[in-house]
């Protein structure tokens, strides 16, 4: 083999052309004997593994070609028993020292440098055999795109099949990731004779390939039709070199334009009452935007996206999944992008910025149909006898046509139009002063082969292929139309007769979009000073999606969920409901699909197969038994979110998405009947490290570092528990959990404790952050509810106990430990020394100061500060706003916390009479003992 590939390198070397270890060159008689040979090799005391390096490259590579996506070392290891796992890194190693002897292929792209050894054995393999269909079907639906690029060099075709490839597995992507790579294996593929000749692949390599590929009937019919087309445009001339990128449109003045993509948003209402309307904004598929190029494309895959006025946020690749729609909770403003990303893109902020907006208002325009759906008229053009939904902002138009309506969604009103048949000059000139213009019968829309798509108010969609048609019909004298195509020369038409339509064709137009103007030059007899009638058709233009040979052109199947956008918690607790149409007695696989925070797959689960039609009935079932199965927690617990697959084989494949609104540091935990497992995800892209610490509920101010990685693969926190906070950037999410094993009833509540240091404003400061903390956190386990309101309540003691010394601490210690009333209440006043009048007051009237509204209290407060001098010229408002912070009610910022906190510094009197309004103004004062405190 030495030879073999010493050779390979040599012929290859002048054109820097990279050898791969699957070129090895044995036959398959050689290579069942390598298993045996290594095997008894290691078996051979004192056996050197480095003496046969490049015989482990090849059983290696040989491993890598039959992978499936699962386990690498698991299946390596039980087909070599005698494999130690410490030997891993020695095949890094020779892989190295095989890229520097033969100028082997070196691994690129971000799944390489992650798994930095595995994917040496499955770069070599070329085309591992489970991504051999995946690739075959790739190519078949780039066919004809592929055609004209045959000539380009690999790199070019494999980046170009690398950013206009989708829906395929992970795995698959991480493929794609090596474009040279690809691209040399799509040429060998297409034209085997060019790939002989050009040297670049061994031959026998190529064969083998397409003998294992030729296997799948689906993979040998497509990789066939693609070499057809191929072959035939290679005989016609076609295959030439592609002089500008499928992106870029070409004017007459030979100037390239880059293709800007349609991503306009488009608002709708939907009638969800007898005179309510809820709003609704679809955003098209952004694939187009995608094929842009692959920066583009690889930033949606991998960035989280929002909705302006939709709350929530949208997990990676959720805008290359279709068009999406949005209810809108909020209007959104029209002079700022609908989308925005959770990282910055220049180019991409680019496009939204110009493409990416709703229409300017103050009025949004909606035409209503039968079917209650309610659709946006850019134009804010009203025909007579139609009726619309005119929203606004601010202020509405009084129209005498109009009543009121509701609009379910803030920023926002609404009013019901109804337009009369017969328009008077006086309802005309009333809708031309609220900014709407009434149409003239001047009446254009397509005709032939029905259009792509038509909104009926100027709007069409076509394919490449297609010549668009048009009538156009008047009602009145019209002596000719003029017609022109974007900035081209103007073509005139003569007009027929009043009420016969005028037929325009087109020829077939380049993929983009473009504008078709038709202005109106009225009859000599008619009204000639007035001005010229123009309007504007919008054609969207768009390449045909390739049909895949060996199936229908749209599914088979017909899947629906209840709730129709149902979120992965709701299918997982069985609250969401799936239905299935489809050819009676035929078999389906239904399966959920679990994926990380970047679009990786974590785990699939089986529900089930079951059989056409399923119905709510048959899927409440089925759902039941899958319920009961044993599965893995950790995959749902974690994963961002899923889909549900509904698998026909030929029939066709169904996806429904599964959202779940997370953040992309969280923690997760699953509760059994004997503890609570804990475990971190993280999921942010930032720079900034995951830093994980704990609190215990004995020691809350306390803080010990934990390791990030070791809590990622899940841990089984000490009893009792306690608070685990992971902050990243300026972010931090918090945890209280609860654990079972304590040692008899004493241990079901844990008493916090505090060291004891001088007090200072820094510490005072810093039990408020710690209150904060606390109080936010999310709560599981046992008891972790109860513990966490004791550790609150006494970190606001010891706050108290910082702000106004230690002889108020114990005098309120002793209110909680259950003495009497009268003197835990005498042992506060005491700490008033001269101030002591006001606090008898407070403590008299505390009951009524606590019912008081907040303005009211604040007011009586200052006043009764102000009689008996406790803080002449001082003001008395931030000690009940400090209250307010401390119960939750409040959060200022970091800055006017400092501020509170230095104000009431040298005033204890101030603090302590608010604490006792708060501590003597409940109702339950005589019971602090018994609920270990809620303040």
């Amino acid at each position: 083999m030495e030879v073999h590939f010493a050779t390979l390198a040599s012929a290859r070397k002048d054109r820097s052309l990279a050898v791969f270890a699957f070129e090895h060159g044995l036959d398959s008689d050689e290579l069942s004997k390598l298993p045996g040979f290594l095997k008894a090799a290691l078996g051979t005391g004192g056996y050197q593994l480095s003496k046969h390096w490049l015989v482990w490259i090849v059983y290696a590579t040989e491993q890598g070609y039959d992978y499936d996506g699962d386990e690498y070392w698991h299946t390596f290891e039980r087909r070599m028993p005698m494999w130690d796992r410490g030997w891993r890194p020695s095949l890094r190693a020779w892989f190295g020292k095989f890229h520097k002897t033969y100028c082997g292929l070196l691994p690129m792209g971000r799944w390489a440098n992650f798994f930095s050894i595995i994917a040496w054995p499955i770069t070599h393999a070329l085309l591992p055999k489970d991504l051999q269909g995946q690739l075959a079907r790739a190519l078949y639906g780039l066919r004809y795109q592929l055609v004209s690029r045959l000539d380009q060099s690999p790199l070019e075709v494999g980046r170009y099949v690398a950013r206009m490839t989708r829906g395929g597995s992970s795995r698959f992507d991480n493929f794609l990731e090596q474009e040279e790579l690809v691209g040399r294996i799509v040429l060998g593929l297409l034209d085997q004779r060019t790939a002989e000749a050009d040297g670049a692949i061994l031959p026998q390599a190529l064969a083998r390939i397409v003998r294992d590929l030729e296997k799948a009937r689906n993979a040998r019919q497509w990789l066939h039709d693609t070499r057809k087309a191929v072959e035939v445009a290679r005989m016609r001339g076609a295959a030439r070199p592609a002089h500008a990128d499928a992106s870029v449109v070409r004017r007459a003045d030979a100037t390239p334009q880059l293709r800007r993509p349609t991503i306009r948003p488009a608002l709708s209402l939907r009638r969800t009452g007898a005179d309510e309307w809820t709003p609704v904004v679809e955003l098209p598929s952004f694939h187009a935007v995608a094929d842009l190029s692959p920066e583009l494309g690889e930033f949606l895959k991998r960035t989280r996206c929002s909705v302006a006025g939709s709350p929530g946020v949208r997990p990676p690749g959720w805008l290359l999944n279709g068009s999406q729609m949005r209810v809108l909770d909020t209007w959104p403003p029209a002079d700022a992008p609908v989308l925005s990303f959770a990282t910055a893109n220049a180019a991409m902020d680019h496009l939204l910025s110009s493409e990416g907006r709703i229409s300017s208002g103050p009025y949004w325009l909606f035409r209503t149909g039968s079917d209650g759906r309610a659709v946006e008229v850019l134009g804010r053009l009203v025909r007579p006898g139609q009726s619309y939904v005119l929203v606004a902002r601010a202020d509405l138009p009084s129209l005498s046509t109009a009543s009121p309506t509701r609009i379910l969604c803030k920023g926002a009103a609404a009013i019901r139009i109804e337009i009369p048949a017969a328009l008077t000059v006086a309802h005309a000139e009333e809708l031309k002063k609220a900014g709407l213009s009434v149409a003239q019968t001047i009446r254009v829309w397509p005709v032939g082969l029905a259009a792509r798509g038509w909104d009926g108010e100027g709007a069409t969609e076509w394919l490449e292929t297609e010549c668009p048609c048009f009538a156009i019909q008047h009602d009145h004298p019209v002596a000719e139309y003029e017609l022109r195509l974007g900035a081209g020369p103007a073509l005139k038409v003569a007009a027929q007769a009043i009420g016969i339509p005028t037929f325009v064709r087109l020829q077939p137009m380049p993929a983009g979009n473009h504008v078709l103007s038709i202005s109106v030059a009225k009859d000599a007899a008619a009204d000639a000073a007035g001005t010229p009638v123009e309007g504007v058709i919008s054609l969207a233009v768009r390449p045909p999606a390739p049909w895949v040979s060996g199936s229908i052109g749209h599914s088979g199947l017909i899947a629906t969920s209840e709730p129709a956008e149902p979120t992965l918690d709701e299918f997982w607790e069985g609250l969401a409901q799936v239905s299935v149409l489809g050819p009676a007695g035929r078999q389906v696989t239904v399966c959920v699909e679990l994926l990380d925070g970047s679009g990786g797959r974590i785990a699939v689960e089986q529900v089930g197969q079951l059989t056409l039609p399923l119905g709510q009935g048959a899927w409440r079932t089925a759902f039941e038994t899958f319920e009961r199965r044993e599965k893995e927690p950790w995959g749902y617990l974690g994963a961002s979110s899923g889909r549900i697959l509904v698998d026909g084989e030929e029939l066709g494949t169904v996806l429904i998405p599964l959202h779940r609104d997370v953040s992309p540091v969280r923690w997760i935990w699953r509760a059994t009947n004997k503890t609570t497992l804990l475990r971190l995800i993280d999921d942010h892209d930032g720079d900034a490290p995951v830093r994980v610490s704990f609190h215990s509920f004995a020691k809350p101010l306390e803080e010990e570092h934990l390791d990030a990685e070791a809590i990622g693969t899940g841990v089984e926190p000490l009893a009792p528990g306690g608070l685990f906070v992971a902050r990243f950037g300026d972010h931090r999410v918090s945890l209280v959990v609860g654990m079972r094993k304590v040692d008899g009833f004493g241990g079901l509540l844990v008493e916090p404790h505090f060291a004891r240091v001088p007090r200072s404003k820094e510490l005072a400061l810093a039990i408020v952050h710690a209150i904060f903390s606390w109080s936010d956190a999310r709560v599981a386990g046992a008891l972790a509810t109860e513990r966490r309101a004791r550790v609150v309540a006494r970190l606001k003691e010891h706050f108290f106990e910082v702000m106004c010394g230690p002889n108020w601490a114990n005098a309120e210690r002793g209110l909680r430990m259950g003495l009497p009333v009268e003197a835990a209440v005498e042992a506060l006043l005491q700490c008033f020394e001269k101030k002591r009048v006001f606090a008898l007051v407070l403590a008299r009237d505390a009951g009524k100061f606590a019912r008081l509204a907040d303005h009211v209290r604040q007011r009586e407060f200052a006043s009764l500060a102000h009689r008996y001098s406790v803080a002449p010229g001082v003001a008395s408002k931030p000690a009940l706003d400090l209250l307010a912070v401390l119960d939750g009610e409040s959060r200022p910022a970091e800055a006017e916390l400092i501020a509170i906190i230095d104000h009431l510094w040298d005033h204890q009197a101030l603090t302590a009479g608010a604490r006792i309004i708060q501590l003597l103004g409940r109702a339950d004062v005589g019971h602090q003992g018994t609920t270990g405190g809620s303040t």
